[in-house]
């Protein structure tokens, strides 16, 4: 049967779905306001640690006035868990008094609204996005890049030509579902410095893992 790059996609999306059937974000949160602030603390952190570290910096400033007027310093000791603490309080103070001045703190479910937030790019946008208001985005982390590369569903490591080739080869309506399975994916199985091939649902898809060359994605 004729290998195709179309329905290796289609393979792996639907294997991969299935394996990992939990939707959404592991970042705890109650507003589109404190997903955004988690997620720019989750770069190079744990969801655990930012889970942890979060409650307390909500309670302290509870909106983005509130935020985008506080003392750089004390924000800094309270997000100082999750690590690169300077830019991080830099980037959430700045973008939460830009919300505050310019939208009266609402969080605008747009791509262009949102990377215009000091601190924000495209994966922290569509991560809003997905999980705060619904919209099927391509979140390219850590592990989407990686794995996407892996298993073929992209040649590019450039997260934004990643994002749009994932956008291109699969149907809009399993973008979340999709990255949100690479991630898990990548956290319990497809790990950078030890895959386990051997427990992997879709091993008899990845040219990595002894795919016969005539059945690669072209």
């Amino acid at each position: 049967m004729e290998f195709t790059k179309q329905r290796h996609t289609r393979n792996v999306v639907s294997m991969l779905t299935k394996a990992y059937p939990r939707r959404g974000t592991a970042l705890e949160f109650e507003n589109p306001w404190q997903l955004l602030i988690a997620t720019i603390l989750s770069a190079q952190c744990t969801d655990v640690m930012v889970n942890k570290t979060t409650p307390k910096l909500f309670e302290a400033y509870p909106d983005p006035c509130a935020l985008g007027h506080a003392d750089i310093t004390a924000v800094e000791e309270l997000v100082r868990p999750t690590g690169f603490y300077h830019n991080k309080a830099k980037s959430i103070v700045a973008a939460s008094r830009v919300l505050c001045e310019e939208s009266g703190g609402v969080v605008t479910p747009s791509m262009e609204m949102l990377t215009k937030l000091p601190g924000v790019g495209r994966k922290t946008a569509n991560v809003v996005l997905a999980h705060a208001f619904g919209q099927q985005t391509v979140v390219v982390d850590t592990h989407v890049k990686r794995l996407s590369y892996r298993i073929g569903l992209t040649q590019s490591q450039d997260p934004e030509q990643v994002e749009q080739d994932i956008m291109a080869a699969v149907p809009k309506a399993h973008w979340n579902a999709l990255c949100d399975a690479l991630i898990a994916h990548g956290r319990t199985i497809c790990t950078a410095r030890r895959p386990q091939c051997s427990a992997c649902p879709i091993s008899s898809l990845c040219p990595k893992n002894g795919v016969p060359e005539s059945a690669h994605p072209q």
